[in-house]
């Protein structure tokens, strides 16, 4: 028997596969889409966690702290950093926990970055320029925040949004390339040699890390809005 009461919003593709991994280690009482009446169940949690898409986010989040639960949001929290931040300071005026969804960093891979770095990922799919800032760079920025948090950006080029994304960024004394396409029938995800596909179960991991509180709320946190903050300023340049 699971000591954790558990919620899930969101019946897609994303939220079928949580929701394996939340009965696993839950005690998973409802699952429900964006559009169910599930505000009056979810008093008994412990925790919800909500997998909608990333438009609703803000709203649904924002209800669910304002009934004092603590919440498990798949990324992007939401699509702004100001609306991230009000989140995070409603989570904490109400003394609940807000985690968002930081899979990679599950990983426990280290990745040194030389001065001119090259990051892409690959696969076959769909997707315009500024989704797939939420799909693939958020995932790239917070995992990256411990080399990048303290340094000045310089400048942002955008080199193609057609097709598939191609940006740099020139940070103080480093440059990154990131390169998203979704055009590829191999599956590759890589930071310079460093492959980030794996086949363990990081997904698992992490959702028991976070319904046992095991996991730094704070640093994730500061991960998820530093991530927020780089593809605000991206945006402004497509």
């Amino acid at each position: 028997m699971h000591s954790k009461s558990t919620g899930l919003v969101g019946k897609g593709k994303w939220g079928k596969i949580l929701q394996k991994k939340i009965q696993t280690n839950s005690n998973l009482i409802f699952t429900a889409n964006s559009k169910s009446k599930y505000f009056s169940k979810i008093s008994q949690l412990d925790w919800i966690f909500i997998a909608t898409p990333d438009a609703t986010h803000y709203k649904i989040v924002n209800k669910c702290l304002d009934k004092k639960i603590n919440v498990f949001c798949e990324k992007p929290l939401t699509k702004t950093y100001i609306q991230s931040l009000k989140l995070f300071k409603k989570a904490k005026k109400n003394k609940v926990k807000l985690y968002v969804d930081q899979i990679q960093c599950f990983l426990n891979k280290k990745v040194r970055l030389n001065k001119n770095n090259y990051i892409t990922r690959q696969k076959k799919g769909y997707g315009n320029a500024k989704n797939l800032l939420f799909r693939f760079a958020y995932h790239d920025f917070y995992f990256l925040y411990d080399n990048l948090k303290n340094k000045k950006i310089k400048n942002i080029k955008i080199i193609n949004i057609k097709g598939n994304l191609k940006f740099k960024i020139n940070f103080e004394k480093i440059s990154i390339l990131f390169h998203y396409n979704l055009n590829s029938e191999k599956r590759i995800h890589k930071i310079n040699s460093t492959n980030l596909i794996t086949k363990k179960d990081i997904l698992s991991k992490m959702i028991k890390d976070v319904l046992n509180e095991k996991v730094d709320f704070e640093d994730n946190k500061n991960r998820s809005l530093f991530a927020n903050k780089l593809i605000d300023k991206i945006i402004k340049k497509i």
